[in-house]
């Protein structure tokens, strides 16, 4: 006779091995054997990490991370003492360039700009005034001959005097340096004359001609040290 409350099962009845395994695999039943005494469990075993790696990945936060201020941030005061920097730098390159421009407007070049403005306006008063010649002050037109010219010129131009008595009027059309060395005191200079002549007081065809002038720098200024006529044309 069974005993109430407990349920017997035949021999024939048994379930067998795979069939008891499977019972057991698919029975939610907890072994409390392996409890801590004190009521926790121990970490998972290997079967447990391997459903945890199984585990598919966590979504990644889709909010952007927190700004982290840059090492290289600079403050306020930082900015404005470096645009301070910044400003006087610009100031003095201003000052620099103005300094520049003025040393460059009074350097040699512009002495020598200088120098040769003063040849050329000394070179075209004096072949004026070797090109004029006065019979009736024959002794001042000499005097100015003299005074406009130097060297081996100074001696030999007053055989320059028209034998005829004409008296001659020179004016310089154009004149300009072809070389000048303003240490050493020398220069070339190329010019056009218009020469007028009168004869008996009667006016001659106009004469143009040009010159080529070499100037020497003495105590007294610029001097004619040769005179070339180039060239004779009437009108």
């Amino acid at each position: 006779m069974a005993t109430p409350g407990k349920l017997t099962v035949a021999p024939d009845e048994a379930p067998s091995g795979d069939d008891a395994l499977l019972s057991d695999a698919g029975s939610p039943r907890v072994d409390d054997s392996t409890a801590e005494p004190d009521g926790s469990h121990p970490a998972p075993g290997p079967a447990a990490a391997r459903s945890e790696a199984a585990a598919p990945p966590a979504e990644p936060d889709p909010s952007p991370p927190a700004a982290v201020p840059s090492p290289a941030a600079k403050s306020p005061r930082t900015w404005s003492w470096a645009a301070g920097i910044a400003l006087t730098a610009a100031a003095a390159f201003a000052a620099w360039s103005a300094w520049s421009w003025h040393a460059a407007a009074t350097a040699p070049t512009s002495t020598a700009g200088a120098a040769r403005d003063e040849a050329v306006t000394a070179g075209r008063t004096l072949i004026a005034t070797v090109t004029t010649f006065d019979p009736q002050h024959r002794d001042q037109a000499l005097a100015h001959w003299q005074s406009a010219t130097t060297g081996a010129l100074q001696t030999t131009f007053p055989s320059n005097v028209p034998p005829d008595g004409s008296a001659t009027a020179g004016h310089v059309l154009d004149a300009g340096l072809s070389d000048l060395d303003a240490e050493a005191g020398t220069a070339k200079l190329l010019a056009s004359v218009e020469i007028t002549v009168t004869k008996d007081g009667t006016a001659q065809p106009i004469r143009r001609t040009r010159v080529a002038a070499a100037m020497t720098r003495t105590a007294s200024g610029w001097k004619l040290s040769s005179l070339e006529q180039l060239g004779v044309a009437g009108s």
